[in-house]
């Protein structure tokens, strides 16, 4: 079948093959964009660090009050612990368990409310090692406590060892609620860490720089 598509500046002659290519090919590209605002991730990180030196972690010292925090609670135990020990295990960094590790390895999930970066650095009483500025790039910026994280965004910080100094973070929305089966949570969990721990660890473009955060 050959069809013609006329207007007041074109005239166009098109098979039906053309026009399911097209078809095909608009499905596709309207596909990946539903993806993408799925699984875009953020990050930021303190370039001063030599993070191609770090292999050993352990996950952070859990407070009081983060163990009673609601979203804290949820998300550990929709198995978020456990989706990202693998995603470190595929980065080649491995979980200490015997003695100190280099770097301490923290989560959060922001819930239905969100979470600003100050109410976030409150809750674990981080040491901020470097700037956090409005468009939560790469690099230090302008201090703004007030950023805030969508809602249901999971969150990884790694954090000095040595002076409890905050100095990777990588955040992505997972879309996880409550309603979620356990499945559904470990795949959406696994697809969020994938994301978060894709650009780990970052280049540092300052060799002069490169100080390890734990002794040697």
């Amino acid at each position: 079948m050959v069809t013609y598509f006329s207007g007041p500046f074109m005239y166009y002659r098109a098979t039906s093959q053309t026009i399911i290519l097209c078809l095909g090919f608009s499905l596709f590209l309207s596909g990946c964009s539903s993806v993408s605002s799925l699984v875009g991730g953020r990050h930021k990180y303190d370039y001063a660090q030599n993070f191609e030196r770090m292999q050993h972690y352990n996950f952070y010292p859990t407070s009081s009050s983060v163990k009673t925090d609601p979203n804290f609670i949820f998300i550990h135990n929709s198995g978020a612990k456990l989706a990202i020990e693998n995603g470190m295990a595929k980065k080649k960094l491995r979980k200490e368990r015997n003695r100190e590790p280099d770097i301490w390895l923290n989560y959060y999930f922001t819930g239905e409310q969100g979470i600003t970066v100050g109410q976030l650095n409150e809750l674990f009483n981080y040491n901020l090692g470097l700037a956090w500025d409005d468009k939560y790039g790469t690099g230090q910026g302008i201090a703004n406590s007030n950023y805030s994280f969508s809602r249901r965004t999971l969150i990884v910080d790694l954090v000095s060892r040595n002076n409890n100094r905050l100095i990777w973070r990588g955040s992505a929305p997972t879309r996880i609620t409550a309603d979620d089966n356990d499945q559904q949570k470990r795949k959406a969990l696994n697809s969020a860490v994938k994301v978060i721990l894709a650009p780990f660890p970052p280049k540092n473009n300052f060799t002069s720089l490169k100080t390890p955060v734990f002794d040697e």
